[in-house]
Order: structure tokens, then C-alpha cells, then sequence
């Protein structure tokens, strides 16, 4: 809150203090004047102005020397407010506050606040005031509200009209509070006088209807007329017309205007299509909201801007975590587009004010364009799906004849046979449509999205709003019309209309000439389809769009002429313009002595040297349209000493030429206003120099050079009169030869990919003495274009040395690399990381193969390269299984230098890990150090089956103390006919069996596309499970499930390839998001038991024996395996106890080795029961199947004691 004083707060002080809620402006003026003299009432109508004060106040006009100002909140606050009570929400009381007295005390009160610019008021006077509206209010209920008297001077107050238009809750005591503020009163539709309809005339669109009707060809008995007549039978009368209308094959739209807001307001909430004779009349608001969570940057450049710049700036903006960035650049395009969606309300008096102060960023200005709310879709079919060309009716068909009644306004546009555009009634619908949007997708094959259009400013005029064009214009290569017509247009004229497309004065002689005037019409024919006619200086076009289309091809079109003025022309030059109008336009301007010609350049060119032999002062040429580029520097080059300076006035002046004050000496300015041109007379060019001695040394003249403005150069030629004008002659034939030649790649040199060459080049030229001008432009993966003068013998160039020089002099060599590293980008230069696998190098061969060889040398060293590992296999297990994490921290700490270990470590003996050749000898050392290990054994004798009871134990224990183990049995007795067979070293298989109730667990190391089991379960939202089934099932399977919703829907199919088994079933699971944000187990359990259920309901509906799972959740989602083996175990065992008839088999098929010894630990603890079965039975006496078992550990040097009181462990187990 501002608490400073200020003309705001003194106007809501004189209202409280007098405790009027009404008064006219002069008293208003009387009272302020006491404490300010010099307040005038213009003084107060511009405070009113404000967005403030507007949201305040209403001015209504009663006369023309009579203007009422009346109080009128956006906010209204609550009885205990009036009362001055104290009242909080955590506080009983018998009436509930919606709004709390503490304005700034409240999160929801500082946005209302915001929202309407109230917070620059003093806190207290806004309460004094708010309290004084409620309390004129009340006191205009207490009189019952009397009607309109016709001999009271001003009108009886309005009472607030509230959203649902009921009376305001809070005057009933039984009603349920809305926590809502805002209750929206109508403005006033009074006549207003000139002075107050800027600060009112957005009242006017409040009070103006879109009406859409279908076409002439779809209801030929509905017209406009039709829809006046029908609203006027509802007694609503609509004022006169607005020109405003829009008439195609598709709909009809009329924009109504009617006597008050409340009028529209009621409209569209009782009956916003009304059908008549079975033709749907709708209606929606003409006026547009912004929308309050969308924004765009612009950028005007062809550079991409730097997405962390660019972040922090939106965070600067926007606050942090608020906002995300969209890309909207098109490919190719010079502005940089970038959409700011934020997940809250925007601020936007808060985003100006850090504009204000930071409005450029990497060097560029940001130009910020709000959006409207979107209501207008793209609506197309998704591609490779069967459906019939894109039409309203078979739109209508889809989406079904009640929704598209209620909620589409108008089919506004059909592209092709596959996508069209819809406009919505309002943004709420658009809204809804949007939720709806996976679901039209997925039965209706329709992909929707929202078209984003940019709210334009409305200070801007016609010729400013039109963006494209003001883009051509900028990077035109020709200079603008000196005609003064340009710059002075009636205000009338620069009224903005969006069907009519104004031409400039000068164009208009071109456009309207016999000759170009049908070249024009041609041309506009060809390219826009549009059938032109001129009408004095205006083109009446159909829409905005080609409006805007119209004037950049009309821009295109006048480039190719050039405009010249002859002053104070003799009659052999009027009758040679006249000889020549078949060719050449030509325009005598009033009230001057000047003619302004308008031809092509070869005609200008060959009629100039005619024009310039008469003995009249010679005449100044230049090219159209206007020239907006980027200011250069000024430029002087002071001539010879011998040569008098004419003064700013002489050089200057619009007269060709004029005498200087010496008897012999003669002044001539030569204009050139074509950006081309400039670069020849940059300091760094020997041109300047070059072009000076020649004229002296030639004509004996001195040149003096000028940089007029940022788009006009001003050469001087002093000297004898007839030496001047044959120097003028050559300068123009100089000019006008100048050539262009543009180079790009080729397959085998990638030279101009890289901005720099343009200075290479201008060297290279420069040292072999040709005039040129080098740009580089980005367009089509690098082009160099060379300008040069051709023909001439003192400046003139042969293409062909160009040629030789660029292309054979220009050596180029590149380097592929592959891989990252912080310290060779420290090393080359760069501030960003590389996303680049190739480093370009152009110059001379000498220099670019000393400086490849210096990047091949930094590259050797810093790029990672393949490292051999030389351990053994158990070394390498061990790692693998016990050392990951110290292995991950290695990787991160040498992360920016491509460091990776972990993934390249194999137990096959073929390790081979990425890391520079600097860091080599530290990666052996790492891996060495953790790779010493020992390996430590003990013999036991025990049965087979004791040993296949105790396994999995075992090698819990040998895991949980960083132990690998490895178990080896051979029989003791020679008699004995069977023997254990040899367990392989770690990482151990296991395969455990419990019967529960009629059927049977099983947990199995092995892998679920090779089990044999009636039904396989897939987890279809685990991408890494989906692909690998789907590549072991074969296509058959993956046509099967082509178009299935995947992620929502369980889906069963055939087998495919995986013959072992007879039906696949995939089901959706994801861990609830509750068990991450609040570590709600149960949630996690709900899910996994459902997940359960619907498997094996599926598998006893089909009659099927056996179902194999996965264990889901362990890898991606990192869930404990021990809590996943708890909830899966137990619902299957609580499952096949509840369906005592199905004999099922259920068993869990697991890959990693840590989970499978979780899944068998659980399994194992539900064993004791007397139904449980093993893989195998064995005889109850284990002495009578005695074998010798060898159990070997390997663990760390650090670990081994751990690992021989391990050994003593087991053999307490297994005794």
C-alpha cells in the first residue's frame, strides 16, 4: 500500500470525509482546491484516467459543462466490516467474514487487490471507503429503492448486480457464504462527452455481441434483419448496426450492439443460442480476455537465445518454479519466438516493472506479447486412420449435435480433407474441450489443440500492427521515398480497418500506371488468387489475413522500381518523361517544382545520362521502400585542405547542388540511402581511400564523406562544375554495377557453416586489391555472400579471381570427435559445452594445419577413449555387486570429462571402460585398489537336501556381509546313485516352491519370457519389460496391440513366438504418487494387491493352471525388493486360500539376484507349514545322503575376518 500523499488518496479523503457517494466534478474540484491551488480539473480527469481510480469510480456525463462522479468498488466488503468489528476465520461467529479486515494480511486480498490497482491506495482510506459504499447500499435497501424520479437532477444509484443474480448472501442469515469478493456492477451506459469516453470506452465492447448464423447456402431465410427482429420479440432492441461482419461458405458473423452490459449479461447466461425455424442463432462476447497464465518473448534475430539466460530471466519475471518454456521459432525464421506457460496467475504490473528495468537480454531487445485466452481449436485426424474428408457435417457427427449446439460457435475455416478450425462460445468450454482431449484422440482418432493468438497493442497503427511486413521492410536492400506526402496523413485515414488496405502516395503512381498497373493486378493475381481494384488510395480486401498478405507482396512488387525526382524540370525534360510514360510512371507534386519518376532500374539507368545533359542542376535518385536497420556509427572522411567544407546547411539541402563561396569551386551532393552500398565506406575498407585518390587524381575534384543518418550516406564532390557532373556520371555508373555472388557447401567443404568466414574472406580480398563487401548469413546451413563491382577499370572485379580466391584460397579442415570433456572446452576456448561432434577450421593452409594440429593434440588427450581393465572375473562380480556406489561417485566426480566406469565393466573378462588418456592411469588405479579381494574356504559334509534347504539362507547371509559365495558339492559315498548337482558361482540360481491351500508359490531365478506357464504377466507401463517382450513375441503381438490404450486399459493377446506358454496379459501399474510424497505404504499396498487380483481373476475365468509374474516396482521406481516380495507373496497367498476350487499354480520369475533372494526369503518364512513341498523330496534322514560341500567367499582384504567367522556361521546351519 502507498502511504505517500498523492492526488488518489486526496479524492478518496474528500469522499469519506463529506461521506457522499456521489458528487459532481466541480464540487470535487472546490473541495481539493483548498489543499492544492494549482489543481485545475484537467488535473483531476487525468488522475481518473488511471487504472486505479477507474475501478473505483464511475464518471458519468449530464451535460456538457455538468460531469457526476460516482463511487463505485469493484470489491464490496462484508457487514462486520461496516460495523468495524473484529472477526477472523479461526473465530466462531454467528455471521461467517468472506472477507477479512486486514487487506494486506491475506494472500487471496493482495491478488484482488492487484487485480484491480488498489494497492496504491492508502490501506485505511480504501477500508473508510469501502465501508462507505456498503453503508450508502444499506440505506438504499432501508428505503425500499424508490423509482426513478424524473425532477431529481442526478440518477438514483444503482445496487450492486451480483454473478448469480440473486440478492447478496449476507443479508441472509441462513445462507451458505461464497468465498467470493468480487461482485460485478454494471457501468454506466450514460451518453458521454469527449472528455470522459477515453477513460469509458471499454464499456462500449462490454456491451457488444459476436452473432453467428449459418451460411447464405445453409440458411437462405436468415438474415441479419431475421436476428434483429427475433431479439426484438424478447424485447431487446439492438443500437445501429456496427461495420463489422464476416460472410463465407461456412458461417455468417455480425457484431450487435445493445443499450447496456446487463443486457449481455443476460443474454448469455439464460439464452446463448436460440434457434429459429430450426437455425441456431449464438452469441458470445466480442471482447477478448487475456490470458493470465501465458506470455511471449520475442526476439528479432535468426540467433537461437540461451535457454539458461532465458530462464533465469523468466524466474526474474515470473518467480521462480512458475514457469515453462516453449519454443514456438519456426525453422528458418529471424524472430525468435518463446511461450512462458506458468503454472499460477500472472502478475503482470509486477512483470512490467522488472521489464522496465531489464528489457534486453544476450544483447537483444525482449519484446513481451501477452496472449488471448484461447477459443479457437485446430481440429485434424490423426494420421494413417480411416475417416471420411474434413466437413461440418461429419465434424457434427462426431462430436454430436448437442455439444456442438452448445459449445461450438462457428466452423471457422477447413483446411484440406483433414483438418479444420473450430471456435468455441467461450474460454470455460475451450477448457473442457481440452480435458477431453486424450479421449478424442482415442475414439474418435481427432487430434485437438488451441491456436495461440497475440494480443497486438492498440497504440499501434495500421502499418505497425502488420508485423510481416515491417519485417521486410527492415531487411529491404533499397532506401525509402523522400516524398513529404509520407510523412504527414490525415488522422481520419490512420483509422485502423482490417478490410482495407491503404497505398502509400508515391506507390500509388506505380500501381496505378497503365503499363505497371496490370503487371501489378498480374502478379497479385498469381500469388494470392485476389482480384485487385484501386478506389482512390485504398484496396478493399475480404480479412485481416490478406490484408496483411496483400500489403508484404505489394512491398515485394515496388522493390523492383526505382524512385527519382527531377527539380524544377526543363521542357526537354518534360518532354522526355512524357516520350516514355509507356515505360516510366511519373507524378508533378502540387505546389512544388519537383517531378517524382518511377521506373525499373535499366530504364532509370539509360534515360538518367538524358535527364542530366539539360542545364539544370542534377537531380537526387533514390530507391523505395523504407530502410529500418540498426543505427551505425557516424562516419567523416575530411577532405583535402585545398577543398572548402560546405556548411551542414549547404550538404544537406534538398537542392542538388548549390555554389560554395570560392568563384570556381562547385559543390554537388551525391545521396545514397541503400544499406548495400554502406559497408564499401566502413574505416576498415581501403574503398574510401582508393575512390578519393581516383577522383582527384582524374577530375581533380575532392569527395568528402558523410553519414547523413543511420539510413542515408551523403557523398560531396567539390570542384570544377563540368568535372563534378562527369564524376557524378561515373560514381552512378560505379553503383550500379554492383554484383552479387553468394557461396554455400558443398559435400566436401563445410567452410561457410562458420560465421568468421566473412572476415577470412574480406582479408583475402583486401590483399589482393578488389573492392568487395563479405556478409554471412545463417540461412541453408551457412552462405558467404560477396558483393563487388563489375566492368569497372579502376574498381572493377573478374568473377573468376572471387572464385579462385573463396574457394582454393580459403583452406578448410575439420576434426570428428566424439564424447565430452570440461577440460578440453576449458582448452579450445568455449564457455558452453559442446554439442557439436565436429570442430570447423577455415584460412590459410598454413595456419588452419597449425591449429588443427594443436586441436588434434588437446583432443588426444581430453576426449574420452577406451580403457582397458585387467581383472579377473570375481574381481569383477565383486565390483559389480558390492562397490556400485563408490563406482558412481568416481563417474560423478569426472562427470563433465566423460568418465564412465560402471557401465563398462563386464564379468566376461572383456572390460573396457571411456576416459581420457590423462585420467587413465587414475581409473586403473581406482579399480585396482577396489579390486583386491580374497578368497577364503571351508568343507562341510551335509545331505543334498539339508544343503538345497539352507541355500538360500546361505547366501543371504554371504550378501548382506559383502561376501560373494560359491558352493561346491561332490558325493562321499560310492554307493550312492545321485548326487547334488555342481551350484555355480555367485550370482546363485535359486527355485523354491511352497504349496498354499490347493495350489502352489514358486519363486524362480530366471527369465519370464522363457517360463512355462499358461499366463505370463507384463507390466505394460514399464517401457524396459514392454520392449523386451514385445521383441521376444514377435510383430503378431505388437499388431495386437497397435492403437490400445496401454496405459489405462488391461489388454490380454496371443503369444506370438513364446509358444511355451498361451496367453499374455498386460496390465498398467505405477506406484501411487501418495507413496512418494507422504510415504503412504498402504496406498502402495491397495495398488499392488488390485494389480494381483485382476491377474489371477483373469487366469481362473480362462480355466488356466499356471500364472507367472514379475516382481514390479524394484527397478525404475526403486522400491525396497523385501517390501514388494512382502505384498506380493501374501496377496497370492491370501488369494489361492480364498479360491479353494481353482488349483493354481502361481510363480514369480525374477532376473536380479538380490530380488530373487528377497522373493525366496519371504517365501521361505511362510514354509513352515506342513503343506509346504519342495522341488524336490528327499528322505528324512539327511546322514543317508552325506556329501562333501566346499563353500568358497571372496570378499575384500579389509573383509576377510568377516568372511571366516561367516564360514563358521554356516557351518552351524548346515551341522
Amino acid at each position: 500500500m502507498a502511504s505517500a500523499y498523492n492526488l488518489s488518496d486526496e479524492i478518496l479523503r474528500v469522499f469519506v470525509n463529506t461521506q457522499r457517494s456521489e458528487m459532481t466534478l466541480a464540487d470535487l474540484h472546490q473541495h481539493l482546491v483548498n489543499h492544492r491551488n494549482r489543481l485545475t480539473t484537467d488535473d483531476i480527469l487525468c488522475a481518473f484516467r488511471s487504472a486505479s481510480l477507474m475501478n473505483l469510480f464511475n464518471l458519468q456525463s449530464i451535460s456538457n459543462e455538468l460531469c457526476l462522479v460516482q463511487l463505485n468498488p469493484k470489491l464490496i466488503l462484508c457487514e462486520l466490516c461496516l460495523k468495524r468489528q473484529s472477526h477472523f476465520f479461526r473465530k466462531p461467529s454467528d455471521k461467517e467474514c468472506c472477507f477479512p479486515h486486514k487487506l494486506t494480511e491475506h494472500p487471496n486480498n493482495v491478488i484482488l487487490l492487484r487485480k484491480f490497482n488498489y494497492e496504491v491506495f492508502d490501506e485505511n482510506l480504501l477500508l473508510d471507503i469501502l465501508r462507505l459504499h456498503l453503508k450508502a447500499n444499506k440505506e438504499n435497501e432501508a428505503t425500499n429503492t424508490k423509482p426513478f424520479n424524473p425532477d431529481r437532477r442526478f440518477p438514483a444509484k444503482q445496487s450492486p448486480v451480483h454473478l448469480n443474480n440473486r440478492p447478496p448472501t449476507s443479508s441472509s442469515p441462513t445462507a451458505t457464504p461464497k468465498h467470493r469478493v468480487l461482485k460485478s456492477r454494471p457501468p454506466s451506459t450514460t451518453k458521454k462527452s469527449p472528455i470522459q469516453s477515453t477513460i469509458l470506452k471499454e464499456n462500449v465492447a462490454e456491451r457488444q455481441l459476436d452473432i453467428c448464423i449459418p451460411s447464405e447456402k445453409d440458411a437462405p431465410d436468415v438474415d441479419l434483419e431475421i436476428v434483429q427482429l427475433v431479439l426484438a420479440t424478447k424485447d431487446i432492441i439492438v443500437e445501429p448496426q456496427l461495420d463489422k461482419q464476416v460472410s463465407n461458405d461456412f458461417y455468417r458473423r455480425y457484431t450487435l450492439q445493445f443499450k447496456s452490459k446487463q443486457i449481455v449479461d443476460h443474454l448469455l447466461q439464460t439464452e446463448p443460442v436460440i434457434i429459429y425455424n430450426n437455425v441456431p442463432i449464438k452469441m458470445k462476447r466480442t471482447t477478448r480476455q487475456r490470458d493470465a497464465r501465458l506470455f511471449a518473448f520475442k526476439f528479432d534475430t535468426d540467433k537461437k537465445i540461451d535457454s539458461m539466460r532465458l530462464n533465469l530471466y523468466v524466474e526474474t519475471l515470473v518467480g521462480k518454479q512458475n514457469g515453462d518454456i516453449i519454443d514456438m521459432t519456426s525453422n528458418g525464421s529471424e524472430q525468435q519466438i518463446y511461450l512462458v506457460r506458468c503454472k499460477e496467475p500472472i502478475d503482470f504490473n509486477h512483470l512490467y516493472r522488472i521489464y522496465s528495468t531489464k528489457n534486453t537480454l544476450q544483447g537483444f531487445r525482449v519484446i513481451i506479447t501477452e496472449i488471448y485466452a484461447a477459443e479457437t481449436l485446430e481440429v485434424s485426424f490423426i494420421p494413417n486412420t480411416l475417416h471420411k474428408p474434413m466437413s461440418i457435417e461429419y465434424l457434427r457427427k462426431l462430436f454430436g449435435e448437442t455439444r456442438w449446439q452448445q459449445d461450438v460457435f462457428a466452423c471457422t475455416a477447413i483446411h484440406d480433407e483433414y483438418s479444420a478450425d473450430i471456435e468455441l462460445m467461450n474460454e470455460d468450454v475451450t477448457t473442457n474441450w481440452l480435458l477431453d482431449a486424450n479421449r478424442f484422440e482415442r475414439d474418435l482418432f481427432l487430434s485437438i489443440r488451441p491456436i495461440i493468438d497475440f494480443i497486438t497493442p492498440s497504440e499501434k497503427n495500421e502499418e505497425e500492427d502488420d508485423e510481416e511486413v515491417r519485417n521486410l521492410l527492415a531487411e529491404s536492400p533499397v532506401a525509402t521515398s523522400i516524398s513529404p506526402t509520407n510523412a504527414s496523413v490525415d488522422s481520419s485515414k490512420e483509422e485502423k480497418d482490417l478490410h482495407v488496405y491503404r497505398i502509400k502516395p508515391d506507390w500509388r503512381i506505380v500501381l496505378t500506371h497503365p503499363t505497371f498497373g496490370k503487371d501489378y493486378r498480374k502478379y497479385i493475381g498469381e500469388n494470392l488468387n485476389l482480384s485487385v481494384q484501386i478506389t482512390g488510395s485504398s484496396i478493399h480486401v475480404p480479412n485481416e489475413h490478406l490484408r496483411k498478405e496483400l500489403a508484404r507482396h505489394t512491398n515485394m512488387f515496388i522493390q523492383k522500381f526505382v524512385f527519382h525526382e527531377v527539380n524544377n524540370p526543363s521542357k526537354a525534360q518534360v518532354q522526355l518523361i512524357k516520350e516514355n510514360y509507356h515505360r516510366m510512371a511519373h507524378k508533378w507534386r502540387q505546389d512544388t517544382t519537383v517531378t517524382l519518376i518511377a521506373a525499373h532500374r535499366d530504364v532509370i539507368d539509360e534515360l538518367l545520362a538524358q535527364l542530366n545533359s539539360a542545364s539544370r542542376p542534377p537531380s537526387k535518385t533514390v530507391n523505395t521502400p523504407a530502410l529500418r536497420t540498426r543505427p551505425l556509427p557516424n562516419v567523416k572522411k575530411q577532405s583535402p585542405s585545398s577543398s572548402p567544407k560546405p556548411s551542414n546547411e549547404e550538404s544537406l539541402t534538398s537542392q542538388p547542388s548549390t555554389k560554395s563561396n570560392e568563384e570556381n569551386t562547385y559543390l554537388l551532393p551525391y545521396s545514397i540511402e541503400n544499406s548495400v552500398y554502406f559497408p564499401f565506406f566502413h574505416t576498415s575498407n581501403s574503398f574510401p581511400d582508393r575512390l578519393r585518390t581516383y577522383l582527384s587524381s582524374t577530375y581533380h575534384i575532392t569527395l568528402e564523406i558523410k553519414f547523413v543518418s543511420p539510413t542515408k550516406l551523403m557523398l560531396e564532390l567539390s570542384g570544377q562544375q563540368n568535372l563534378v557532373h562527369e564524376a557524378r556520371n561515373v560514381l552512378q555508373s560505379l553503383f550500379t554495377s554492383l554484383k552479387n555472388k553468394t557461396y554455400s557447401n558443398s559435400s566436401t567443404s563445410c567452410k561457410f557453416s562458420i560465421p568468421d568466414v566473412q572476415h577470412v574472406a574480406q582479408w583475402h580480398l583486401d590483399q589482393s586489391g578488389i573492392v568487395s563487401s563479405c556478409t554471412y548469413s545463417p540461412r541453408n546451413g551457412g552462405t558467404l555472400l560477396v558483393r563487388y563491382f563489375a566492368g569497372h577499370p579502376q574498381f572493377g572485379a573478374d568473377e573468376q579471381t572471387i572464385d579462385d580466391i573463396i574457394l582454393n584460397k580459403l583452406y578448410d579442415k575439420s576434426y570428428q570427435f566424439s564424447g565430452n570433456s570440461k577440460k578440453f572446452e576449458s582448452q579450445k576456448g568455449s564457455t558452453e559445452k559442446s554439442q557439436s561432434l565436429s570442430i570447423y577450421l577455415c584460412g590459410s593452409k598454413p595456419v588452419v594445419h597449425e591449429v588443427y594440429i594443436q586441436v588434434k593434440t588437446l583432443a588426444d588427450e581430453y576426449i574420452p577413449t577406451k580403457c582397458d581393465v585387467a581383472l579377473a572375473s570375481n574381481q569383477i562380480v565383486y565390483l559389480l555387486q558390492f562397490c556400485q556406489t563408490e563406482i558412481k561417485k568416481f563417474d560423478k566426480r569426472y562427470e563433465d570429462d566423460g568418465v564412465n566406469i560402471l557401465t563398462g565393466l563386464k564379468s566376461d573378462g572383456t572390460s573396457q571402460v571411456l576416459a581420457p588418456k590423462y585420467l587413465h592411469a587414475e581409473v586403473k588405479l581406482f579399480l585396482f585398489e577396489m579390486g583386491q579381494v580374497q578368497m577364503v574356504s571351508k568343507d562341510f559334509r551335509c545331505s543334498s537336501q539339508l544343503l538345497k534347504e539352507k541355500k538360500s539362507e546361505i547366501s543371504t547371509l554371504a550378501s548382506r556381509n559383502h561376501c560373494l559365495l560359491s558352493i561346491n558339492s561332490s558325493s562321499s559315498s560310492s554307493s550312492s546313485s545321485s548326487s547334488l548337482p555342481k551350484v555355480p558361482s555367485s550370482p546363485v540360481t535359486h527355485q523354491i516352491s511352497v504349496k498354499v491351500g490347493p495350489g502352489e508359490i514358486h519363486v524362480i531365478n530366471g527369465d519370464l519370457t522363457k517360463e512355462q506357464v499358461d499366463v505370463i504377466v507384463i507390466c505394460s507401463t514399464s517401457t524396459q519389460l514392454y520392449e523386451k517382450f514385445i521383441k521376444a513375441a514377435g510383430s503378431e503381438v505388437e499388431q495386437e496391440l497397435k492403437g490400445k490404450d496401454l496405459a489405462n486399459k488391461t489388454i490380454d493377446t496371443s503369444v506370438g513366438q513364446l509358444k511355451q506358454a498361451k496367453r499374455l496379459f498386460f496390465i498398467p501399474w505405477a506406484p501411487p504418487s501418495a507413496y512418494f510424497t507422504n510415504s503412504d505404504s498402504d496406498s502402495l499396498r491397495q495398488s499392488i494387491i488390485a494389480f494381483i487380483q485382476e491377474a489371477i481373476k483373469f487366469t481362473i475365468q480362462k480355466n488356466l493352471q499356471s500364472i507367472a509374474f514379475p516382481a514390479i516396482g524394484c527397478g525404475g521406481h526403486r522400491i525396497p525388493s523385501d517390501v514388494i516380495a512382502t505384498i506380493m507373496i501374501e496377496t497370492v497367498q491370501k488369494e489361492l486360500l480364498s479360491n479353494s476350487k481353482a488349483q493354481l499354480t502361481v510363480k514369480f520369475v525374477i532376473q536380479q539376484t538380490n530380488v530373487c533372494l528377497d522373493f525366496s526369503a519371504k517365501l521361505k518364512s511362510i514354509s513352515s507349514s506342513a503343506t509346504a513341498n519342495r522341488t524336490r523330496t528327499s528322505s528324512p534322514t539327511h546322514s543317508m545322503n552325506a556329501e562333501k560341500v566346499t563353500i568358497t567367499l571372496t570378499t575384500s582384504n579389509v573383509n576377510v575376518n568377516v568372511a571366516r567367522s561367516l564360514l563358521d556361521t554356516i557351518e552351524n546351519i548346515l551341522a
